[in-house]
């Protein structure tokens, strides 16, 4: 599955670099996204499957958590940037989830992976809503996306850790 994700990454590079090198046409003004775009995209969702239950939560829903700020990278050829969000231990316990002993995070790609209660009993796991204080878009591998702690616990940097650095995040479940 790293193969995949890494064809992910290169084509996510490619449609970010695509974006960047167009010029507007002459006589017209670059596209900005009207203001609406950043409320639209709280309105995003995230599915929660567990304790026999399932329902949608909203970004602007898990920002009412206490949110906390994380330098990180899910890649090599991810610049090291600053996340905002909440700390999954903190969003498990308000979904519920608290005890479970791991919960599956769900890409709208496809890909998931298991992350252990070890994991974010260890370390400060945070579920990135926001990029720069932006919201994460999909261009930027939202609506959220897990950021594990690697710039502060660089043994974390390992594919263990960066498989479970899951984006584009659809799902969570136990």
């Amino acid at each position: 599955m790293t193969q995949f994700r890494i064809l992910v990454a290169i084509l996510s590079v490619f449609a970010v670099f695509a974006g960047v090198v167009r010029a507007p046409a002459a006589g017209l003004p670059a596209y900005s996204p009207p203001a609406e775009a950043a409320q639209e995209q709280m309105k995003a969702t995230i599915r929660v499957v567990g304790n026999g239950a399932t329902r949608d939560i909203t970004i602007r829903e898990i920002e009412q958590l206490p949110m906390v700020e994380i330098e990180g990278r899910a890649t090599a050829e991810e610049a090291v940037s600053r996340f905002q969000g909440v700390l999954l231990s903190d969003l498990l316990k308000a979904l519920g989830g608290g005890d479970a002993p791991a919960v599956t995070l769900r890409a709208s790609d496809g890909y998931a992976e298991e992350v252990p209660r070890g994991d974010w009993e260890r370390w400060p796991l945070v579920v990135a809503t926001r990029l720069d204080g932006k919201p994460l878009s999909v261009r930027s591998r939202g609506p959220a996306r897990l950021i594990y702690p690697t710039v502060i616990y660089p043994e974390l940097y390992d594919h263990v850790y960066v498989d479970r650095s899951v984006w584009l995040l659809s799902e969570i479940g136990w």
